[in-house]
């Protein structure tokens, strides 16, 4: 017989295992929930899944509270034990990659930072402190959305039809996608897909990887590999290369000193 699964988050007080009552976790959804964006998306995603749970419905997604700073491997809430509410009060800090759910729906708030390798998000986020990535931020998908009340800092930040409002600055080498659904009180860069700046930030190995569909023309018609044109990031292939760790942006060329 094989061992059972070990949770990933031991420590955590969960509805599954008697420790959370749907009582306590609406109180902290009301204590914790701070969003305003979009009509409080977060906290009524949040109470919805309490009661659904309650009632029996989504058996297979437990919801989590954590007090402290909370390190992890990695965090895939769509992933068996599945995780649809994740309360943190505290930094969750994720040594890999973080990937949050949309089917089945997730919903995390985190009271402190979240830094992690990569972040996928596709449900509804609510960071308080600083939303901090060593390689790669992804807002995909346009049913939930994100409120970040402190920075968004990465190298390489995505944004695809989800909306998420930035309190602090978007600070990264490159911002793409769709600059209509990313909000923040600061200005950042924002370039276009269609720049030539993105093909030459974007990693080689990226590249070969979207090389087949996304060098295209106005018309659709075939170009030159070597022409710097990007007609759209193809989001699956994006988020299946960054899944597998891969850096989405080229290295930067070391900076040659000056002989005295």
């Amino acid at each position: 017989m094989a061992a059972p699964k070990k949770h990933p988050i031991p420590k955590a007080k969960r509805f599954s295992a008697g420790t959370l009552t749907a009582e306590t976790a609406l109180a902290l959804v009301k204590k914790h929930a701070r969003g305003k964006f979009a009509k409080s998306s977060t906290a009524r995603a949040a109470k919805r899944f309490i009661e659904e749970r309650a009632a029996g419905d989504r058996a297979d997604s437990d919801l989590l509270h954590f007090v402290g700073r909370l390190t992890l491997e990695e965090v895939t809430l769509g992933r068996r034990p599945r995780i649809g509410l994740l309360i943190v009060e505290g930094d969750l800090v994720v040594k890999g990659r973080y990937e949050d759910s949309l089917d089945p729906e997730s919903v995390v708030i985190v009271t402190g930072s979240l830094r992690a390798r990569d972040v996928i998000t596709r449900g509804f986020l609510e960071v308080h402190g600083d939303l901090v990535a060593s390689q790669s931020i992804l807002f995909l998908d346009n049913d939930a959305c994100g409120e970040v009340f402190g920075d968004v800092r990465a190298p390489f930040v995505y944004t695809n039809q989800h909306a998420v409002k930035v309190h602090g600055d978007v600070k990264a080498r490159l911002v793409t996608g769709d600059d209509k659904h990313i909000r923040s009180a600061g200005k950042h860069v924002f370039i276009e897909e269609t720049d030539r700046r993105v093909r030459e930030l974007l990693s080689p190995k990226l590249l070969k990887v979207f090389a087949d569909e996304v060098f295209e023309d106005e018309e659709g018609e075939e170009v030159d590999p070597e022409d710097p044109w990007i007609d759209a990031i193809d989001t699956e292939k994006l988020t299946a290369f960054i899944r597998r760790g891969g850096s989405a942006l080229a290295q930067k060329s070391p900076v040659r000193r000056k002989k005295k």
